[in-house]
């Protein structure tokens, strides 16, 4: 299925329109103290939360800006951002001397705001699903709720239920594979196109019957996760949005400014780890350089991922697998 990208205008800020369960009532903000401790350096400063959510990363960064700080939180969800608008409208309400700016679209597009490049002093990407998403009766996210073949990010672009029943079913094996790591990937795809064909796929539960039916009981939930992570990750393009953000917000950011990148699965993860790695070290001798900036642009912070202690995984289980790295930008 071909998806062809919109270019879009550049955006200007100035124009932008449970450590106790009660506090969060969208998302619980995973390894929040850590996270804002890296994260924030200067009081009057610009920042980035590419993964707005439920806005706990976001309201504990306005805790830490004075007035000439300034957030500029990014979301696809428009459930997201009308929540946070209701969860920040005082603070919006003051115009243009607001500390945060919401933008209803990808972190990728973070790079195209006019106005702050070599400005912004850290930015923040938590990866993966929020709480809400997941338990959504309608965004069909998890397989525990029976609801519609959706999986999108935002409400444009084709939907679960379309790449499920007009994918080749070699690309479908090819996506749980890549995608989930998906070792019935082929008799899943399979099987998937056989029963499409008298009856297309509509619901999670539609496609929670196939996964059961193919794989060991033993396997069951395991499986489940990878083949719903794997059409997620599809349908939103989240690996090569994820690489693209990274090589683009590195200009953007101001000397000793911040990438803190929280994410919570092996592919995530291993494209982070790469790409920090790369853009930290010189260029090889007889090697070009395949980024637009000088290199090393960035500095390591965290050799090993800081992962959630014992405290956070009873509070909040989802947050266990759960990497965070951190790196700084060295050059102007």
């Amino acid at each position: 299925m071909g998806r062809k990208k919109k270019k879009k205008a550049a955006y200007s800020y100035k124009n932008i329109d449970r450590s106790k369960a009660e506090e969060y009532d969208y998302h619980l903000p995973v390894l929040r103290d850590k996270t804002i401790e890296y994260l924030i350096t200067e009081s009057n400063a610009f920042y980035v939360d590419g993964t707005l959510g439920g806005g706990g990363h976001a309201a504990e960064i306005m805790k830490r800006l004075d007035n000439g700080g300034k957030l500029l939180a990014f979301d696809k969800d428009e459930e997201a951002i009308s929540h946070c608008r209701a969860k920040f409208k005082e603070e919006l309400d003051k115009g243009e001397s607001s500390r945060i700016a919401l933008f209803n679209d990808s972190f990728e597009e973070s790079a195209a705001v006019e106005g702050i490049k070599g400005r912004v002093m850290g930015i923040l990407l938590d990866l993966g699903v929020s709480s809400m998403q997941l338990d959504s009766e309608t965004r069909g996210f998890s397989y525990r709720v029976e609801t519609a073949l959706d999986m999108r990010f935002s409400s444009g672009g084709p939907s679960a239920e379309q790449l499920l029943n007009e994918a080749k079913e070699d690309e479908l094996a090819w996506i749980l594979q890549s995608y989930g790591e998906e070792p019935y990937s082929k008799p899943l795809a399979r099987r998937i196109c056989e029963l499409r064909r008298a009856t297309p796929l509509k619901t999670t539960q539609h496609l929670r019957r196939i996964v059961e039916e193919i794989v060991p009981e033993s396997q069951k939930y395991k499986a489940l996760s990878r083949v719903f992570q794997a059409i997620r990750i599809a349908i939103n393009d989240e690996l090569e949005v994820l690489k693209n953000t990274i090589i683009r917000i590195v200009p953007i950011l101001a000397k000793g400014g911040r990438i803190v990148i929280i994410s919570y699965h092996s592919l995530e993860d291993r494209i982070v780890k790469q790409l920090f790695r790369e853009i930290s070290r010189p260029v090889q001798e007889g090697q070009a350089n395949k980024f637009e900036f000088p290199l090393p642009a960035l500095k390591l912070l965290t050799k090993k991922p800081i992962l959630p202690d014992a405290e956070e995984l009873k509070r909040n289980p989802r947050s266990r697998s759960a990497k965070l790295r951190i790196a700084e930008k060295i050059i102007d």
